[in-house]
C-alpha cells in the first residue's frame, strides 16, 4: 500500500479550507494524531460515532476526516467510563487520525454552502454575511413556487419540513447548512423568498413566518452529509495513490415515521398468512 506523510494531508486541508473560514467558536485542524505519521486509508464522514468508530478500525483506516470536530470541546479525562473517552482510545490505539474542517468547509468557496447553491442553479451567489458564512442567490429559472424548491430538495437530500406558503414564488434563496436559524435576519434583510438551512427552533421557524420568509428544513444530517461524498472525491483526486471513501456505516439518527408503509407493510403480511382461495 502507498502511504504519504499525514503532514502533506493537513497541509492540503488547511489550504482548502483556511482556519479564518471557520467560526470563533469552532474546533478545526488536525484534532488527533501524530503529524509525522504515514497515511494509506483516509475516510470522510459527517459525524464520529460508535458505529463510525468501529467501520474505521475495521477498513484499517489512517484518517478520518469528520465534518464535525472530536472532540468538539474541550475535555478534562480521557476513560473507557464516557463514550467519547472509549472513541478516542479505541481510535489512537489503532493510530487513526482525525482531522475536522466543519465551519470552515461550509463557508469554504466550494464547501457545504456553494455546493447547495450548485443544488438549486443559483446565479450571482455571494456569502450571506460578511465573513464567508452562508450563500445567497438568484434563481436562473425565474418563478418557481416553494413547491418546486422542494422537490429539488427532496430529490436530492430526501423528505424535508418547511415552513411558509406551498404556493409562494421563490426568486432568491439563502442557504445555511447545519444549524443555521441565526440567519433568518439577515436572509430577510437581504430579500431572500426562502432560507434552506439543516433544522430551526420552533420559534425561530415563528420569527420566519413573521417576516414572511419561508424555511426550508431537511435536517441537519440531509443538509451535510451528502457532501462528504464529494470530499472523498476531492481528497482521492488530490492524493491518487492512496485510498479514501466516505463512511458507509453513518445514518441519520433522526428518523420519518412513515404511516402508510407501515400499513402497506402489514397489508402484504395479512396477504401472505392468508389461506389460498
Amino acid at each position: 500500500m502507498n502511504r504519504i506523510d499525514l503532514k502533506s494531508v493537513v497541509t492540503y486541508l488547511d489550504t482548502e479550507y483556511p482556519v479564518m473560514l471557520a467560526e470563533s467558536w469552532d474546533n478545526v485542524g488536525l484534532l488527533v494524531g501524530d503529524f509525522s505519521a504515514a497515511v494509506g486509508v483516509i475516510m470522510t464522514c459527517l459525524t464520529i460515532t460508535p458505529e463510525v468508530c468501529e467501520e474505521s478500525v475495521a477498513k484499517k483506516v489512517d484518517l478520518i476526516v469528520s465534518h464535525h470536530p472530536f472532540p468538539f470541546q474541550a475535555i478534562k479525562r480521557i476513560t473507557s467510563q464516557t463514550v467519547e473517552g472509549s472513541m478516542l482510545l479505541r481510535l489512537i490505539s489503532h493510530g487513526i487520525a482525525v482531522y475536522s474542517p466543519h465551519t470552515a468547509h461550509d463557508s469554504a468557496k466550494d464547501g457545504v454552502n456553494q455546493q447547495l447553491a450548485a443544488i438549486l442553479e443559483l446565479s450571482d451567489v455571494t456569502p450571506l454575511n460578511a465573513n464567508n458564512s452562508g450563500r445567497i442567490g438568484n434563481r436562473k429559472q425565474s418563478g418557481t413556487l416553494l413547491s418546486g424548491v422542494l422537490q429539488i430538495i427532496e430529490r436530492r437530500l430526501g423528505a424535508c419540513s418547511y415552513v411558509g406558503e406551498i404556493n409562494k414564488p421563490i426568486n432568491r434563496i439563502a442557504i445555511g447548512c447545519g444549524s443555521a436559524d441565526d440567519f433568518i435576519d439577515e436572509a430577510s434583510k437581504q430579500g431572500a423568498d426562502v432560507l434552506l438551512l439543516g433544522e430551526a427552533r420552533f420559534h425561530a421557524c415563528l420569527r420566519a413566518q413573521s417576516l414572511q420568509l419561508a424555511l426550508i428544513l431537511p435536517g441537519h444530517f440531509a443538509s451535510e452529509h451528502f457532501a462528504m461524498k464529494t470530499l472523498a472525491q476531492k481528497i482521492a483526486t488530490q492524493f491518487p495513490t492512496i485510498s479514501c471513501f466516505p463512511s458507509e456505516s453513518e445514518q441519520d439518527v433522526i428518523k420519518r415515521y412513515d404511516n402508510t408503509s407501515e400499513m402497506t407493510s402489514k397489508k402484504c403480511e395479512q396477504l401472505k398468512s392468508s389461506p389460498p382461495c
